[in-house]
């Protein structure tokens, strides 16, 4: 499914994530602090390494994609799924 970034960036997640209790629970570990498991998160959510990659890539500022900025936008593409669905 097509989720998209509020500047622009486009990219395709596995919407079977959503409704993954496996998923769900990495979650929650992150949410404990388990931070680690964020890339985990990502590469799931968005099909592989190389997709996270790109959206590493579309973030980056001066050579650093900022940690906090991925995490927004990861949580950004999943909410613009919900929003995308309501459309």
């Amino acid at each position: 499914m097509k989720a998209k970034l509020a500047d622009g960036f486009e990219t395709s997640i596995n919407e079977k994530c959503l409704n993954d209790w496996g998923f769900l629970t990495m979650l929650r570990k992150i949410d404990k602090g388990d931070t680690g498991l964020i890339v985990d998160i990502a590469e799931k959510l968005l099909g592989g390494e190389a997709e996270v990659d790109k959206l590493a890539k579309h973030l980056e500022v001066d050579g650093v994609t900022p940690a906090d900025k991925m995490i927004d936008a990861l949580t950004e593409l999943m909410e613009s799924v919900n929003e995308l669905k309501n459309s």
